[in-house]
């Protein structure tokens, strides 16, 4: 009976072997930068935030694959989006919800904490198909140093990840997301850039 339990015990950990490097990862703040504050009480345009989350789903896989080594298929690793900086209320309310804050609120201090327990553990389970209300990382990036570039390029995201660039330069822009080129490509998870840019102002004639 012992050396069954014994080899029972060494079959999972050959099992989740695999997969423990994936508890050590954390959220990199070198390269990412969350939601800072709570969005305003008016949750903005619905329709909008429909269509982001089909967005930010298109491509991004089910986070599954066929063994516990194996890397999940991404048909779509990097995928962008342009909006007007008007629509930002909506936006942050989108990736409030889509970082899983609103779970937290919604918890009290308990069961917080396990909530927080079984989202670290998830990456234990390499044969469940992701959930539409499993938290996304998120980061909400208004200025991008040259360090941050550099941490962008070489990151390695450890969930589905939504960055929105906050009215950033256009030259800026373009080297972030050829930054998250690099980074698409090592990656197992699906990155989803959003890029809020200034409308420019009507002219009137006459």
């Amino acid at each position: 009976m012992l050396s069954l339990k014994l080899a029972l015990a060494l079959g999972l950990v050959a099992v989740f072997a695999p997969r423990l490097p994936h508890l050590r990862q954390r959220y990199d703040d070198t390269a990412l930068s969350p939601i800072t504050r709570k969005p305003e009480a008016d949750p903005g345009d619905e329709a909008l935030k429909h269509r982001l989350a089909a967005w930010v789903a298109d491509g991004a896989g089910n986070g599954t694959s066929l063994t516990p080594w194996a890397m999940p298929r991404v048909p779509k690793p990097l995928s962008g989006l342009k909006l007007p900086a008007t629509q930002e209320n909506a936006i942050r309310h989108f990736g409030y919800r889509l970082a899983g804050y609103h779970q937290l609120d919604e918890r009290g201090r308990i069961g917080g904490i396990v909530y927080r327990i079984g989202v670290q553990l998830r990456p234990l389970l390499w044969f469940l198909p992701r959930r539409e209300d499993e938290p996304w990382d998120d980061a909400w990036l208004d200025e991008v140093d040259d360090g941050r570039l550099a941490a962008l390029a070489r990151w390695n995201p450890r969930r589905p990840t939504l960055i929105v660039l906050d009215r950033l330069p256009p030259t800026r822009v373009d080297q972030v997301t050829t930054a998250l080129g690099f980074a698409a490509r090592k990656a197992e998870q699906p990155i989803r850039l959003l890029v809020l840019e200034n409308t420019p102002p009507t002219q009137r004639n006459g």
